[in-house]
This record gives structure tokens, C-alpha cells and sequence, in this order.
């Protein structure tokens, strides 16, 4: 069943997923039918850059058949870009940030974006794949 959660990762729960190296994220990808999944361009992007070709292959093979699955790129209002930009952000940071708060992510989860947790409240919550899978009882 599809969860009304909207989610969202960052480029390194799919390379820890798929290579892996964490069970956490291993455990989000398993589970990724569960939940409302929308990734932005710029994660994809990332991933296209960062991953191998059997690797970038797994990552669509896994993704084809989520009902709850979308890639979205389209960008977000410049002023909410530039707001995160304000804040001090680098240009791929103020994208995700962006794409979070547009998209209505309620979750982001990643394991290297500690800077957007100093930020001023966002209207996303950020966590690492351990506390997602605690939060919602995924097995390990």
C-alpha cells in the first residue's frame, strides 16, 4: 500500500543502495513502493555523473515500475532558488533545496546534507536512513 508520505533522496542512499554499502538505504530502496517518491532532476543528474552504466541501469530498473515514482524536472520558481541561494547554498544545494520545498517533500533523506539542517526551519524534515527506516519500521 502507497503512502501518503512524500519523499525524497539525495544521491547517496541510491549509491549506498545499490552498491551496498549501508543496509539502511538498501532497506529505503526496497521499500520505495510504500511512499509518494519524487526525485529532483539535479539527484538524477548527480547520479547520471556518479554511478556506472550497470549501476545507472539498476537505478531505472528499479524505479520503472513505482506507481509512486516521479522525476521531476521542472525547475523551481527563481525566487525560491535564490532564497536558498541567500542562505548560502552552492547552486546543486539550492536546486534540492528548492525542488524539497516546491514538490511539498515532507521527507528528505540523505546522509551528507548537514548544512540544510542549520538552516532556518524548512517545510521538509531531513533525516539519514537509519532514522527514516526507524521511523517507519523498515527491516533491516
Amino acid at each position: 500500500m502507497l503512502s501518503q508520505t512524500r519523499i525524497s533522496l539525495d544521491t547517496n542512499i541510491f549509491i549506498f543502495g545499490i552498491r551496498n554499502i549501508d543496509p539502511y538505504s538498501v532497506s529505503i530502496l526496497k521499500n520505495l513502493f510504500r511512499f509518494d517518491v519524487r526525485l529532483s532532476a539535479q539527484v538524477e543528474k548527480e547520479l547520471r555523473r556518479n554511478i556506472t552504466k550497470p549501476e545507472l541501469k539498476e537505478f531505472y530498473s528499479l524505479i520503472a515500475l513505482l506507481p509512486g515514482f516521479e522525476i521531476v524536472y521542472q525547475k523551481s520558481e527563481e525566487a525560491i532558488f535564490q532564497q536558498y541561494r541567500t542562505l548560502g547554498m552552492g547552486i546543486g544545494d539550492a536546486l534540492i533545496a528548492s525542488f524539497c520545498h516546491t514538490e511539498g517533500i515532507e521527507i528528505f533523506i540523505s546522509e551528507n546534507r548537514h548544512f540544510v539542517r542549520e538552516l532556518p526551519k524548512q517545510s521538509y524534515e531531513i533525516m539519514d536512513s537509519k532514522s527514516f527506516c526507524k521511523k517507519f519500521e523498515l527491516e533491516i
